[in-house]
């Protein structure tokens, strides 16, 4: 794709001076180092494409059939963690991404580049879970021994949306995006033609703070890798899209030196009246907040999701904060959701407080959504109560 690539644009597609093209795998990261940062800048393509399923003159560069599609590398990031932990990011490039075409609003979407992942979890080698990935929706994490994963052999089977190439872990219609309350969103995904994978996979030690060298230096590139996102039609405001909307950042993302965005859990059997949340602060987070001098407590706070959503409730719970220094373990409870709008414990969060109060509470991390596991499979009704055994370690802009 980078020699189809003849612009950098800012994020008003304003192309931008000083750049030699074409770009390849070693010169891209010049587009980076020229400006110390180009998390602003967009590799895109000087005119705009018909946004169609069918092929625009001039453009066939953005479509490739599955038999050459399925000749393409997988880039696996590496990214070890702790407690034995080895997180797998194997990602896939795709030249354009199709939309969809949503009722009254037409057909929006569209973007230049796709990058798209699945990830599989490993604890001391053994595999204990895979990430089905799909338009940043979270959800999509499974067990391992889940009967909903197909296996060939030792890889998991994933099927890819058509045209927005979203990775599901199942043939159909997969809903991702609910518009408004009325209109789903859905990738379709069937038993096309068979990729596999395994036979050209690009291997990439993940590091945190870049630094790549030889042809492995368009990792250092940490802007876009297609068009900036246009926000001038009248239904942006309403659906947060338009015709054309951003290409993909560089899947040399931050988010995979740390926890990843869902966490397993169970019901709370034992205690139909509280979740247990046990989960470790990183050093640095443990170093910060004894630098800071006002912190004793660390608090836990459950999200509780409802039908409607506009009953949605939440929880916290405490603990005395443990000023040791280097990664501490902490656990702790809170009620369990309320029982009334079909209500079930959705997220959790944790953070610092100068009490055991939620308004002292003055920074907390990202959220992380709950799947729950009965055995090996998802209960068709999540409970309001959980347990949580999370072995990733937590750290956060404080």
């Amino acid at each position: 794709m980078f020699p189809h690539y003849d612009e950098v644009q800012d994020s008003s597609a304003n192309a931008l001076s000083g750049y030699s093209f074409p770009l390849n795998a070693t010169n891209v990261d010049i587009v980076y180092k020229s400006g110390g940062d180009a998390s602003g800048q967009y590799l895109s393509i000087s005119a705009k494409p018909v946004a169609t399923p069918s092929i625009t003159s001039g453009y066939e560069f953005l479509y490739s059939s599955a038999s050459i599609g399925t000749k393409a590398p997988i880039y696996s990031f590496v990214s070890p963690k702790s407690n034995g932990i080895i997180d797998i990011y194997y990602w896939v490039f795709c030249p354009y991404n199709l939309g969809k075409d949503v009722l009254i609003a037409g057909w929006t979407g569209d973007h230049v580049g796709d990058w798209e992942y699945m990830m599989v979890r490993t604890v001391d080698y053994e595999v204990v879970s895979v990430d089905y990935h799909a338009h940043s929706s979270t959800g999509g994490t499974y067990l391992a021994t889940d009967p909903t994963i197909v296996w060939n052999g030792t890889h998991p089977i994933v099927y890819t949306a058509e045209g927005s190439h979203g990775m599901w872990p199942v043939a159909g219609s997969n809903v991702y995006k609910t518009i408004l309350d009325i209109y789903d969103l859905t990738d379709d995904t069937g038993a096309g033609v068979a990729w596999y994978t395994w036979n050209n996979v690009y291997a990439i030690d993940y590091l945190e703070n870049r630094g790549y060298t030889g042809n492995q230096q368009w990792l250092n590139f940490d802007g876009y890798f297609g068009n900036p996102k246009d926000t001038s039609c009248l239904l942006y405001s309403i659906i947060g899209e338009c015709e054309f909307s951003e290409g993909p950042a560089t899947p040399n993302r931050g988010f995979m030196a740390g926890p990843p965005m869902d966490v397993l859990c169970t019901v709370n059997s034992a205690d139909a009246d509280h979740s247990v949340y046990t989960f470790q602060l990183s050093a640095a987070a443990q170093a910060w907040a004894i630098a800071n001098g006002t912190v004793n407590y660390v608090a836990v706070h459950q999200h509780c999701t409802a039908s409607p959503s506009s009953e949605a409730t939440d929880n916290w719970g405490f603990i005395a904060f443990d000023a040791s220094t280097g990664v501490q373990s902490y656990t702790v409870t809170t009620d369990r959701c309320k029982k009334d709008y079909s209500r079930y414990a959705s997220n959790y969060e944790v953070g610092f407080c100068s009490s055991d109060a939620e308004a002292d509470c003055f920074t907390v991390s990202g959220l992380r959504s709950l799947i729950e596991y009965v055995g090996d499979s998802r209960p068709s009704n999540p409970d309001k109560n959980v347990v949580v055994n999370d072995l990733d370690v937590w750290s956060w802009s404080y």
